[in-house]
């Protein structure tokens, strides 16, 4: 975790708090105004009543801040549950590696693992994930990978390339047990011979659809953690927020059809939630009207499921 991961709260809370501190503020002396001018309006400018409430002033303001602090806690989480099924989905302002429940690490057709600045990068879910929390190196990882890909056939690339010659389709899905812990590596992006990622919109999602299908024939019925996938070294163009609904939207039109999960956690990382100004607000009105409103199509095909919205 960088220093600004770990200062993120704090900042998080004391930028969310002055704002609604000044808000009731002005809230409470916009009443003490309101409450003044109609009383002078009645009982004249001399009435003790009047005098009374302008000497009082200082509870106005108490008010205001008492007010803040009660209701202006800042939300890292938001979630609901879907309309008559046990089913929740969530998103959630923190660290990734430090959630309970299954998580999808996104990789590439070709399942490269060497960390380098190359090919897969240090800093990526997939780099951390294998270097510095549950592998070491890439050898166990490989070995782990090989053995979930043994029952599906490859297309052998052709020519010289950074990265492995053994391409896999967009959606394929290993699950690994590294350290008792269930994660399960996702291919979303093709990579050229150069070690460069890219995936569009629609391969992702024809890879949810399918890691959806994966988990629900061979996975373990845990809850399942969820980056917002395909914004990084996938270089998809689509804003974040975007590809947070469509995870949702996928996630519930799987449910429609089978059980395999009760929760579904999307994590965004602090440092994007900033850079890129996410709207929380927005995207808890939107998960409340899925979750509230949900209805699905009657004729939806095992390969690339759809949620009418």
């Amino acid at each position: 975790m960088n220093l600004q991961e770990f200062f993120f709260p704090v900042k998080f809370f004391l930028k969310t708090i002055c704002k609604k501190i000044f808000l009731s503020i002005l809230s409470s002396f916009g009443v003490l105004w309101l409450i003044v001018e109609i009383g002078t309006y009645f009982l004249g400018e001399t009435s003790s009543i009047i005098i009374g409430i302008k000497e009082h002033w200082l509870i106005f303001l108490i008010m205001g801040l008492l007010i803040a602090i009660i209701f202006g806690k800042p939300k890292f989480t938001i979630g609901g549950k879907l309309n008559n099924r046990d089913i929740s989905v969530e998103i959630s302002i923190g660290d990734f590696f430090k959630q309970n429940g299954a998580l999808v690490i996104s990789s590439n057709t070709t399942f490269d693992t060497h960390i380098s600045k190359d090919l897969i990068s240090e800093r990526s879910i997939q780099g951390q994930f294998t270097k510095q929390l549950y592998y070491g190196d890439e050898a166990q990882l490989d070995m782990d990978i090989s053995n979930g890909l043994q029952d599906i056939q490859p297309i052998t690339l052709t020519g010289k390339r950074i990265g492995k010659n053994k391409k896999y389709p967009i959606g394929t899905t290993v699950r690994l047990n590294p350290k008792n812990k269930t994660a399960y590596m996702l291919a979303i992006a093709n990579i050229n011979e150069y070690g460069v990622a890219s995936a569009s919109y629609e391969d992702l999602k024809q890879a949810l659809a399918y890691l959806w299908l994966f988990i629900g024939s061979r996975g373990l019925k845990d809850n399942i953690v969820i980056p917002v996938i395909g914004t990084g070294f996938s270089r998809l163009p689509q804003p974040r927020e975007e590809i947070i609904r469509e995870i949702i939207k996928s996630y519930i039109a799987a449910c429609s059809e089978f059980t395999f999960s009760d929760k579904l956690t999307i994590i965004i990382s602090p440092s994007d939630y900033e850079k890129y100004k996410m709207n929380l607000d927005e995207l808890e009105s939107f998960i409340t009207h899925l979750c509230k409103y949900n209805v699905f199509s009657n004729n939806i095909e095992r390969n690339g499921q759809q949620i009418e919205t």
